[in-house]
């Protein structure tokens, strides 16, 4: 364990913090009131605690919808199968339990889910040829469709031997088909798509008399060739760290502005986006993210990127104010007992271009940031992981690892650790955000770690919860 002069600060401080508990994975949007879908009933009695369990899935994503909430739930898998077909469902509560739900068509995936101030949620569910868009009522009954298409992807510029790509067509990387991530604009709709030729695109849609309409289409980075990168043994991927580089997340504020992030882990981008956007870049920039931001009319103000020249994921890209925070993980040292890794966090001002920096967050051994939503007073709300060990020459990660919930100050210095429910195996707390007055956390509990499922396919299985939080 490396030595850390704020622990037992942090255990004095974490007895101040209450997480509730009783009864009962784009933007933080969806906290207004509003009928959806013609449901006349009186809204339920408001809740001000949530405690909700989902066996045998992890929660990866929540999100507030007035008194309710909306949850992404998560059956694990072996990597390779979780990477090209991820099998998710909508959790949807009205009040403090979960009162529905969403399930999507057989043979299709379900990848992410916005929720809009009338509490309709906004869905994208794909095939490995097709991408579709859904809006639903808010207890998750279909309102319209739109199957997308843009017929510029084959155009859009591209930075490597083009035979390297099977299909120029393809709307989704042929290695997955979770390459989409949606956002919240008011009742519009922000989304970003990670292409079959690995470009990264960015759209916003309106939702008006029953259906999609495209605002506008913006190039984010221009495709290049990716490779796939793989474990000599072990059946999970509890970080995703394999295939984070087809992975493109994105925010976007009640203004409209967008936050694009791209891994750089490694591939092409960097090279790539310096030649087509005339930007300066490193030379050997093949570790770090490029951060994009966008205006409400699909302008690029600039991108900013890390550069940490160490090994590096970026999880989530968050607005909060008028700056964008970009949190992950960054392996400063690579230490030979498997400990070492740190959360990262970086706050990087709107208009911003050029290097950005970042801060690292070392509690307990191994470290990650998953996720982060703002609290009224500038403090960021983060959740993670920490106190893990992962093989110092590879991918592993062991199957002890406690949850992470801590409250920041603006700058991202670490102001407290709250605490969090741990199960008996691997935790982590996926998500959270605004809700009703007070927070939510998603998270998954009892999950396996690397190797827990390598003999005995039934421990690659997780508990998902969905918790309200409370900060002092």
């Amino acid at each position: 364990m490396r030595p850390t002069t704020a622990r037992s600060t942090l255990l004095a401080a974490s007895l101040l913090a209450l997480l509730s508990a009783c009864g009962g994975g784009g933007g933080d949007g969806g906290a207004g009131g509003g009928s959806g879908g013609g449901d006349n009933r009186p809204p339920p009695p408001v809740q001000t605690t949530v405690e909700h369990r989902v066996a045998g899935e992890a929660i990866v994503k929540v999100r507030g919808a007035g008194s309710g909430w909306v949850a992404l739930a998560e059956t694990l898998e072996p990597s390779f199968v979780s990477l090209l077909r991820p099998v998710r469902r909508l959790v949807i509560a009205e009040g403090a339990a979960a009162t529905s739900a969403y399930n999507p068509p057989a043979g299709w995936s379900l990848l992410d889910f916005a929720v809009h101030p009338s509490r309709e949620i906004s869905v994208v569910i794909a095939t490995d040829s097709e991408v579709r868009l859904l809006r639903l009522d808010r207890r998750g009954v279909l309102l319209s469709q739109l199957d997308f298409q843009d017929a510029a992807i084959p155009n859009d510029p591209f930075y490597s031997d083009p035979l390297s790509i099977p299909n120029h067509k393809a709307l989704l990387p042929k290695a997955t088909r979770d390459g989409v991530r949606l956002a919240p604009v008011g009742e519009d709709l922000a989304m970003a798509l990670h292409t079959g030729r690995n470009s990264i695109l960015a759209y916003r849609y309106s939702y008006g008399a029953g259906g999609f309409a495209r605002n506008w289409r913006t190039l984010v980075e221009p495709g290049v060739f990716i490779g796939g990168r793989s474990v000599i043994s072990g059946t999970f991927d509890p970080y995703g760290g394999l295939y984070e580089q087809w992975q493109v997340l994105l925010d976007a504020d009640a203004s409209g502005r967008i936050a694009v992030g791209v891994n750089l882990n490694p591939t092409e981008y960097a090279a790539a986006h310096a030649e087509h956007f005339k930007e300066s870049l490193p030379a050997e920039l093949y570790s770090g993210a490029l951060v994009t931001e966008l205006a409400a009319d699909g302008r690029r103000v600039g991108t900013s990127y890390l550069e940490p020249r160490t090994p590096f994921e970026l999880k989530a890209v968050k607005w909060h104010g008028n700056a964008i925070v970009a949190v992950g993980r960054v392996l400063p040292v690579r230490l030979p007992d498997g400990f070492g890794w740190d959360g990262m966090l970086s706050v990087i001002p709107a208009g911003s271009k050029g290097k950005a920096g970042y801060r690292t967050l070392d509690i307990d051994r191994g470290d990650v940031l998953l996720d982060a939503t703002s609290l009224p007073d500038g403090r960021l709300l983060v959740a993670g992981s920490s106190g893990y060990f992962q093989n110092p020459n590879g991918a592993s990660i062991s199957e002890d690892v406690k949850p992470l919930l801590a409250v920041l100050e603006p700058d991202g210095r670490l102001r407290e650790q709250l605490p969090a429910v741990k199960g008996p195996r691997h935790n982590q707390v996926r998500s959270v955000a605004p809700w009703n007055g007070s927070w939510l956390a998603g998270s998954m509990e009892n999950g396996p770690g690397t190797h827990s499922a390598d003999a005995d396919a039934a421990l690659l299985r997780a508990d998902g919860h969905v918790r309200s939080v409370r900060v002092p």
